[in-house]
C-alpha cells in the first residue's frame, strides 16, 4: 500500500529536507515518496509542474516551500493536485498536513495561472513578440494579448516590464507585493 500522495521539499534548506527525511515515515504509515528540488534556479518550480502534470496517474502532492513564496508556488502549480504549504508550521500542524492534506480546487483567492498563460508568459521573457506567438501557437494575436492581460493581472503587474521581471525572478520575495 503506498501513500495517496507525494511529498516535495522545494527549498535549499538542508535541515528541513533531511529533518522531514527521516521523520516522516515514523510520523504517518504509509509515508510518501520523498523529492527535494533544491536547485538554485527559476525554474524548479516550473519543472515541478511539468512533472505534477506529466505524471498520468491521480496522485496529489504535497510541496513545503519557504514561508514567502507560498503564494508563487499556489500560483503555478495546478491546485487540484497540489496542496502547498509553508516550511514554518510546527510538528504538530504538519503531521494534521501530513495525514489528512486538503486538495481543492482554489486554495487561495485568486485563480492560478492557466497552462497556456505560463506558457506565453515564458515565450515573452524568452523575447518573442505577441504576434511572433501567435504565429508559433497557431493562434489570433488577440488571444495572445488576452492571455498576456490576464497573467499580469494575476501576477499584480501594469506593466509589460514588470511583469518580465516578476517571471524572470519567479523565487523574488517582491512578487506579490
Amino acid at each position: 500500500m503506498s501513500a495517496p500522495y507525494e511529498l516535495v521539499v522545494l527549498s535549499q534548506n538542508y535541515f528541513l529536507w533531511m529533518g522531514l527525511k527521516h521523520s516522516v515515515p515514523y510520523m504517518i504509515n504509509p509515508y510518501p515518496a520523498l523529492h527535494w528540488f533544491n536547485e538554485k534556479t527559476n525554474n524548479n518550480v516550473f519543472q515541478l509542474r511539468e512533472k505534477i502534470l506529466r505524471n498520468n496517474s491521480d496522485s496529489k502532492w504535497l510541496i513545503i516551500t519557504e514561508d514567502y513564496r507560498v503564494p508563487e508556488v499556489q500560483q503555478i502549480l495546478p491546485p487540484d493536485r497540489a496542496c502547498v504549504f509553508s516550511d514554518k508550521l510546527s510538528i504538530k500542524q504538519l503531521t494534521q498536513q501530513l495525514k489528512q492534506p486538503e486538495f481543492r480546487r482554489t486554495p487561495h483567492k485568486e485563480t492560478p495561472l492557466t497552462h497556456s498563460e505560463i506558457h506565453i508568459c515564458l515565450l515573452i521573457i524568452m523575447g518573442f513578440s505577441p504576434n511572433a506567438i501567435a504565429g508559433m501557437l497557431h493562434k489570433s494575436p488577440k488571444t495572445i494579448y488576452t492571455h498576456r492581460r490576464n497573467a499580469m493581472a494575476k501576477f499584480h503587474c501594469n506593466t509589460l516590464a514588470e511583469l518580465h521581471r516578476k517571471i524572470r525572478n519567479i523565487d523574488n520575495r517582491s512578487l506579490y507585493q
